[in-house]
């Protein structure tokens, strides 16, 4: 067995808020999927609050142990509450306040390096391969996001107005960081609070559309198998395999494999990782009974004639109120009415 405590280990963190008990399986299944996948020695930094409950903990050690490697806790609750209840409310609004954690690994992970990792993620290759790119000089590394192709778009319109670049603009749910380098150049918890304060009516992805202004100019674009978003929209086992071999499989664009049964390559792997896991180890009849709760939860399966109705007014409001030229009115409005309201503040201070 390789030393886990030397210098060579691969540093990965999660995220975790888990005030069900329920989302702390998935960031199980991330390094299960890793582990079963790589040689080297890992050490998995797990961001919690207090709502990581002492069973999932001893659970991520109970998954990590087979395998020899190691597992490290930090409570972000100190710097989170320091955030505020307006930003905290905020980001609850938009997800979760888990968004906000990885913005804590400059002050609280004693590292060089570490790749951040969400949660609905499954790893199909060696992340050494991620771990061994040069980052030169850059502060960070990222897949870019789904390209904006129109110049003066609604998201283009966002971006401008949140200091990010359109043309380097990167998913958040994969992100190589050089925090050596980053402890040197910024102080991201504190700007990522100031950010908040400024940009936070425009933004939709609250700590993504952070990044990526706290780090414009001072990011790498890496090859997209490091962030496969779209892999796993198609059905079909066998004939996906080797599209998703290597690859780290991101599910951002439908139902999570946790929320629905389909077959598709990402959820076979997604569950194949899951029986790895201290809360895969189930009985025939437990498993059986957490399938059939899963199919019968879907939002795929087609049991009330009132889901319908509400995704066709869905569809219509969106395509007919909420079209791109309305969106941009609607915006624009809103920027307006925040930059008058920063004037009129400054001047109350002064008067």
């Amino acid at each position: 067995m390789n030393d886990k405590n030397n210098t060579d280990a691969i540093h990965i963190a999660l995220s975790v808020y888990d005030p069900r008990g329920t989302y702390s399986r998935h960031a199980g299944v991330v390094m299960a999927s890793i582990f079963e996948n790589t040689k080297s020695p890992v050490c998995v930094h797990i961001l919690h609050d207090e709502t990581l409950t002492e069973d999932n903990r001893a659970r991520f050690i109970e998954t990590a142990e087979p395998y020899g490697q190691r597992v490290e806790f930090h409570d972000v609750s100190p710097l989170i509450e320091r955030m505020g209840n307006e930003i905290i409310e905020m980001a609850q609004g938009r997800g979760s306040v888990g968004k906000l954690f990885r913005l804590t690994v400059q002050d609280l992970l004693p590292v060089d390096k570490v790749i951040y990792l969400d949660c609905d993620i499954v790893v199909n290759m060696d992340i050494r391969e991620l771990w061994d790119i040069s980052l030169e000089n850059y502060s960070i590394a990222g897949v870019l996001d789904r390209p904006i192709h129109k110049r003066f778009s609604l998201k283009a319109l966002r971006l401008k107005c949140m200091g990010c670049d359109r043309k380097t603009y990167i998913n958040s749910g994969v992100l190589f960081m050089n925090l050596a380098l980053i402890k040197t150049k910024y102080k991201l918890f504190q700007e990522s609070i100031a950010w908040f304060q400024r940009c936070q009516h425009y933004s939709d992805l609250v700590d993504q559309d952070m990044i990526n202004s706290c780090f414009r100019g001072d990011i790498k674009i890496i090859d997209s198998q490091f962030n496969n978003c779209s892999a796993h929209l198609k059905s079909g086992f066998r004939s996906e395999l080797s599209e998703v071999s290597g690859c780290i499989l991101h599910a951002i664009i439908t139902l999570k494999p946790w929320e629905t049964l389909r077959n598709s390559a990402l959820d076979r792997l997604y569950w194949k990782a899951f029986l790895k896991t201290s809360w895969g180890r189930l009985t025939p009849d437990e498993l059986a009974d957490f399938m059939l709760e899963i199919a019968y939860n879907s939002e795929t399966t087609h049991r009330h004639t009132s889901q319908c109705y509400k995704k066709i007014f869905y569809r219509l409001w969106q395509d007919i109120f909420c079209n791109e030229i309305v969106s941009i009115i609607g915006f624009l409005l809103k920027v307006i009415r925040d930059r008058c309201g920063c004037f009129l503040r400054r001047r109350k201070a002064r008067d």
